[in-house]
């Protein structure tokens, strides 16, 4: 059997894999609050108070997405490019 050393120390690769996803992970905990927040703001308001800004009871998830995580289509866009 052969066996190879490894150049670096190997709980330090871990560590900083550790802090890269805890750090993912509050930002997307943190997405989801505003969008829930803004969802549910949203939907307790009354109609007049939506006519009044100028939204639709159907724009309200699509309205509460990009309060959330931008615009979703300027997101497809730079993927594709």
């Amino acid at each position: 059997m052969t066996y190879t050393a490894a150049l670096f120390h190997p709980k330090t690769r871990f560590r900083e894999w550790f802090k890269v996803r805890k750090k993912a992970a509050a930002e997307g905990r943190a997405q989801r609050s505003v969008y829930f927040r803004t969802l549910h703001e949203l939907e307790r308001s009354s109609n007049r108070d939506l006519d009044d800004i100028g939204i639709s009871r159907l724009t309200i998830k699509e309205i509460a997405y990009e309060a959330a995580y931008g615009d979703l289509h300027s997101q497809i866009v730079s993927q594709r490019t």
